[in-house]
């Protein structure tokens, strides 16, 4: 061997283009990455990673691993990643150090409680019922994926055609030298925001992408979707330059009309919300405008603008077809379709004024459901037959007030009170039909053993009426797909305390021994669904990272059953869960015979090695490892069409 190989063996190991991939969230997870510079010449070895909070070393054994879960006291610090690169030959390179992101209790302004409590969730990512994760890795549509692999920031398609691909060759090309930093999605379209030249480039395309894009894509700084639309916040946007952007279908929110513009020049955008086809906009100053369909939510009405006009907005909730505002002091003002929460009866306005306002409200596909400000009562409105009219059980147990959890399934909500005591109501074969005595006794059990009261808890007297409660036990926290629902209770070990479901029994709303003994014997990191199936992230013992899942069979073509060639990959080190949701039912639940359509919804699985495990109906249930021998930017034709 000649000096000059010797040296080119034993050349100090190298790292460059060290980032954080993943939105800095509380609640979220995000990832380091790095590209390892002399593989060839010196072939990396244990790296070594830290995580800094306000450049202090988070402790290990936290603070050491590539993932990191975000935890709600990150929030307003300083968040950083390091990589101290290691050859396999045990030579040590120099630290070398990622960006700073600031870690935020929400969303680009978008709050946990407002994507949470809106039907179609409000992060940019095409989900509803519950949040897609935030750390970006993985995006999906209704029927494709776009993932970004942190071991060497190359991009993966895969799915099928019409639901955001093909990816236009232009574009794929511009990523195999430029890795889009974060993707966003609607139901058949994606977005992609790079980092170039200083700024930003925005990159869209899918079915909705009209061909000419009439709107600047640069210096986005904030991307929120739709079902059919992109909206963005410029960044530094300043005189009469336009402060916001859309593309995507015309009458679904794809232009923004001029005059709404002119509206922001002294009074800048804090958040975009959306329905199923409509945008509305929140600004600085508490003032809110719409664009898109009409009757969606689009157009505000006289009556509408008059009373927001009045306010200072602070939230917004979204129906699929509706609007509700929230005001500083607890008004509510709606619009868009009347009969699907988009206007509010007399008399349940009236209930609510005479209680203070609201504290919270939650959306279901067409009816809203309010909580008080001052006795925690619930009031719903909307379509009578989806949740919008309380059955006479669920109207008594709401007026007695002490709300601590509210939820909605696609056609139905459940509330629960602080005495424990629950009800159901909406539609009566998806969820919304009164609760069993033994299902009420089970829920009753588990908030009883966490000794909440609410009116000596000043914490929890304040705080906003959802899907989760914090108490000094632990935590309740109440889930939902289309049609079931599951209340889990953990303690302060993370331990389970009790798992109660409900709603339809082949889709979520039961589950046999065996899987209510697992999940009873394990730490439940995380909850996540399909359409029609709930899946669970869980620690059992000293094995971190074991799949269970419940619900609609993959003969049902649905993920609540793990095909068995798959199931050694998800015994330990997964990550996250991420699903691949269908939005099949706009107007009404389906008629009888009570049996949910198959919509093809599936799960995909991130493990630690980098590698991902897909199952379910639109995806083929595969094992899957992004890797230089595959296309980066593979697609193909999955089960359906």
């Amino acid at each position: 061997m000649n000096i000059k190989d010797r040296k080119s063996i034993t050349a100090v190991p190298t790292v460059s283009n060290v980032i954080i991939i993943g939105e800095a969230v509380t609640g979220g997870t995000v990832r380091g990455s790095y590209k390892y510079e002399n593989i060839d010449q010196n072939p990396e070895g244990p790296s070594i990673y830290q995580w800094y909070l306000d450049d202090l070393p988070l402790p290990a054994l936290t603070g050491a691993a590539i993932d990191l879960r975000i935890r709600s006291d990150y929030a307003d610090k300083r968040l950083t990643f390091s990589v101290l690169p290691v050859a396999a030959s045990g030579e040590r390179g120099v630290e070398t150090f990622s960006a700073a992101k600031v870690v935020n209790s929400h969303f680009q302004g978008v709050s946990h409680e407002e994507s949470d409590n809106s039907y179609l969730k409000q992060w940019g990512n095409f989900s509803f019922h519950i949040s897609e994760p935030p750390d970006r890795v993985f995006v999906s549509t209704g029927g494709a994926f776009a993932l970004i692999d942190p071991d060497t920031q190359d991009i993966y398609f895969e799915g099928q055609e019409g639901w955001g691909l093909p990816v236009p060759a232009d574009i794929s090309n511009f990523f195999k030298n430029n890795p889009a930093s974060r993707f966003f999605s609607t139901e058949k379209d994606f977005a992609a925001l790079v980092d170039v030249f200083g700024g930003t480039q925005l990159f869209v395309w899918g079915a909705n992408i009209p061909t000419t894009i009439p709107v600047k894509l640069t210096d986005v700084k904030a991307v929120y979707s739709n079902r059919e639309c992109f909206a963005f916040i410029y960044d530094n946007a300043t005189g009469s330059d336009d402060r916001i952007g859309a593309v995507g279908l015309e009458q679904s929110g794809g232009i923004v009309p001029a005059d709404l513009q002119s509206q922001l020049y002294f009074d800048e955008p804090v958040a975009i919300h959306a329905t199923q086809n409509a945008f509305a906009v929140r600004t600085k100053n508490g003032k809110v405008y719409a664009w898109g369909n009409p009757a969606n939510g689009g157009l505000i009405d006289d009556n509408a603008r008059a009373l927001l006009d009045g306010i200072e907005v602070e939230r917004i909730i979204a129906a699929a077809t509706a609007f509700c505002a929230i005001g500083t002091f607890g008004e509510i003002v709606t619009w868009g379709v009347a009969g699907n929460g988009g206007s509010i009866p007399a008399a349940q306005l009236d209930k609510i004024v005479n209680d203070g306002g609201v504290i919270s409200v939650i959306a279901a596909t067409t009816a809203f459901c309010a909580i008080t400000r001052n006795n925690r009562k619930a009031v719903s409105w909307g379509m009578v037959a989806e949740g919008g009219q309380m059955s006479a059980s669920a109207e008594l147990l709401a007026v007695r007030g002490g709300v601590m959890l509210c939820k909605a399934n696609r056609w139905s909500f459940c509330l629960v009170n602080n005495m424990g005591q629950a009800e159901a109501w909406g539609a009566q074969l998806y969820g919304g039909a009164s609760l069993t005595e033994e299902t009420k006794q089970q829920i009753q059990a588990a908030v009883n053993d966490h000794s909440i009261d609410i009116k000596q808890d000043q914490a929890l007297n304040n705080a906003p009426v959802g899907s989760r409660i914090i108490t000094l036990e632990g935590n309740l926290s109440l889930y939902s797909n289309d049609v079931s629902f599951f209340l889990l209770s953990q303690g302060t070990d993370a331990r389970t305390r009790a798992v109660v479901v409900w709603g339809y029994s082949s889709h979520g709303g039961a589950m046999d021994l065996a899987t209510r003994q697992a999940l009873m014997a394990s730490e439940i990191a995380s909850v996540y669904c399909t359409n029609g199936a709930f899946g669970v992230v869980t620690t059992q013992g000293s094995v971190y990272g074991a799949v269970i899942v419940w619900g609609a069979t993959l003969a049902m073509e649905d993920a609540g059953e793990i095909p068995a060639e798959l199931a050694q990959y998800l015994k330990s080190d997964v990550v996250e869960l991420y699903s691949i949701k269908r939005f099949p039912y706009i107007q009404a639940p389906p008629p009888p015979p009570p049996k949910p359509a198959p919509i093809d919804p599936s799960f995909a699985a991130r493990r630690r090695d980098g590698s991902y495990v897909l199952w379910g109906g639109n995806v083929t249930n595969q094992y899957y490892k992004p890797t230089p021998a595959r296309d980066v930017f593979k697609h193909h034709q999955t089960k359906r069409t």
